[in-house]
């Protein structure tokens, strides 16, 4: 996203998008009266700065419309992007107390410095954060942050209940959620989130709440099911999974509609719910890159942070022939550009057999043209730091196995390889079995990761992989050591580790071994994962 083109106030441009920027023409015929209640909502602005502006000042433009508006987030704000790693968190929570919000569930990146950290920039937000299904592990451990609150707009009670996806055990740093022992002291409640929310919901319409407002860092896959087994949720405004929902309706225990909704991620859409006086609920999806206005104070609060930011990241590093890009070649290929670039920047770090980088890690492109340590930081925003382990190729065949269970769709968890090459049979399912946590407990049956070889740096070749051999394996402490992802490596031992941090290791890699020069090479995706031709889908 580009910066606003200008301050000014333009209230009637912004109304005229929330009014004409619906999506039918029902919509479009729809008008925010005095007494309705307009909630304002976003999710996954990964420090997507630019847009907290804009956000503003449409909440402005609808308070002059009526009295009742609330602005939410549904998570994935403070990590997972440069701006956010730098400042461990700070810049993003400097810019979401100046719009002021008034209730926020938190993603799984909001845990990505640890617990404690996470709740001192919570407790810098100075709004209401909801989250009804973290708590500490054992009988009687009171909850976290309250589950729900109740908000009285005029006349009319709305029940806004808030829910965090309980991958976030392995997709934010396990570890944090550990004890020195390795035992869990937290938990998401996997297992009985919908009697979670169903509690909840129980809990607010005996208190009068009149509509309840699911705020949910949840996704795509756990959204349905969860609103299939409970009854008495009216929206789900949701994150996660960046996906663009402008308005599905589901089904509840009771087969009553429930609307779905979700804003996509660093702000390419903002969400408008109308909860009208008289009618049925509606909502719409305004795309940023055609709003022009922004408040002033929180464009002056963008501007301070944009230049603390670029005083840190605009050191030159080298420069690249190309973009490098996160993508896939959308058919045969399966490894990206980035990908193969992180990985061997591992690898040629440690002289490690292999390399692996869980996909979620890496998380934007390299731009052509002069790099600055900024672009670095914005592909290795996390704190991770690099190790090496000795394993069997039987635990990293399981690995790999575990890590393409879900393809053609490619979440977090999927690796990229270096020193390796594998194939994925699509037309095999997984039968990959993990805990309730998402951890890896064995691979019960036919599996989809086929021919895997290895380099051999003797015959300048690649071999097959023995199953009973031995390899050292470079890449993240979260992935190898630490379970990030669900990934658990049986009887791999730790032959180096806290190396250096994962975004020091990519600019080693340009600077010392590329001489300056990201070159040719990682123009396209190299072949090094085929599969069958069938489309690719990432996320997170």
């Amino acid at each position: 996203m580009t910066l606003p083109l200008h301050k000014s106030f333009a209230t009637h441009i912004v109304l005229l998008l929330c009014l004409c920027l619906a999506g039918s023409v029902e919509a479009q015929e729809r008008r925010v009266g005095p007494n309705d209640i307009v909630v304002l909502y976003e999710n996954d602005a990964h420090g997507a700065i630019e847009g907290y502006p804009l956000l503003a000042a449409l909440r402005d433009s609808m308070q002059r419309q009526t009295s009742h508006v609330a602005v939410v987030s549904c998570g994935d704000f403070s990590s997972g992007c440069a701006i956010g790693a730098i400042s461990r968190g700070r810049y993003p929570v400097r810019m979401m107390r100046a719009v002021g919000y008034d209730y926020v569930v938190p993603g799984n990146h909001e845990f990505d410095f640890g617990v404690d950290t996470m709740r001192r920039r919570l407790g810098e937000l100075n709004t209401t954060v909801l989250c009804g299904n973290f708590a500490p592990t054992g009988r009687g451990k009171p909850m976290v942050y309250p589950s729900s609150a109740t908000r009285q707009f005029g006349a009319r009670t709305v029940a806004f209940i808030g829910l965090t996806t309980p991958s976030t055990l392995t997709s934010s740093m396990p570890l944090h959620f550990q004890d020195s022992s390795g035992v869990w002291r937290y938990t998401f409640y996997a297992e009985s989130l919908d009697s979670v929310l169903q509690a909840s919901v129980d809990e607010v319409r005996g208190q009068g709440a009149e509509v309840v407002v699911l705020l949910a860092h949840i996704g795509d896959k756990e959204v349905p099911p969860l609103i299939a087994a409970t009854r008495g949720v009216d929206v789900v405004l949701d994150g996660h999974f960046h996906s663009v929902i402008p308005h599905t309706m589901l089904r509840n225990a009771d087969g009553e509609e429930v609307l779905w909704s979700s804003t996509g991620t660093k702000f390419s859409h903002i969400g408008m719910l109308v909860i009208p006086q008289k009618g049925a609920i509606w909502n719409t999806l305004l795309e940023t890159a055609t709003m022009g206005a922004a408040n002033n104070a929180v464009y002056d609060t963008m501007v301070a942070v944009r230049r603390a930011f670029d005083s840190v990241g605009a050191r030159r590093v080298g420069r690249s022939l190309q973009p490098v890009t996160r993508d896939y070649d959308g058919g045969s290929r399966a490894d990206s550009p980035m990908g193969n670039l992180v990985c061997d920047a591992y690898r040629a770090l440690t002289a490690a057999d292999i390399a692996l980088c869980n996909s979620g890690g890496i998380r934007a492109d390299l731009p052509a043209g002069a790099l600055s340590y900024g672009d670095i930081f914005a592909v290795a925003p996390f704190e991770n730091k690099i190790c090496v382990v000795q394993m069997s190729g039987q635990a990293l065949l399981d690995g790999l196995e575990m890590g393409c269970r879900e393809f053609p769709r490619c979440d977090g968890e999927f690796p990229q390889v270096a020193g390796l090459t594998f194939e994925i049979d699509t037309t095999v399912a997984s039968t990959v079995v993990c805990d309730r946590n998402g951890v890896f407990v064995r691979v019960d049956g036919a599996r989809r990761v086929k021919n895997v070889r290895v380099w051999d740096a003797g015959i300048q070749a690649y071999v097959p992989l023995r199953a009973d051999g031995s390899y050292r394996v470079a890449g993240s402490d979260y992935m190898l050591l630490y379970g990030g992802d669900g990934y658990r490596f049986a009887g791999a031992k730790t032959v180096l580790k806290d190396i250096c941090n994962y975004t020091e290791a990519l600019e080693l890699y340009i600077v010392r071994h590329l001489n300056g020069t990201v070159d040719s090479r990682y123009a396209n995706p190299q072949g090094r994962i085929q599969v069958g031709h069938r489309k690719v889908t990432t996320d997170r």
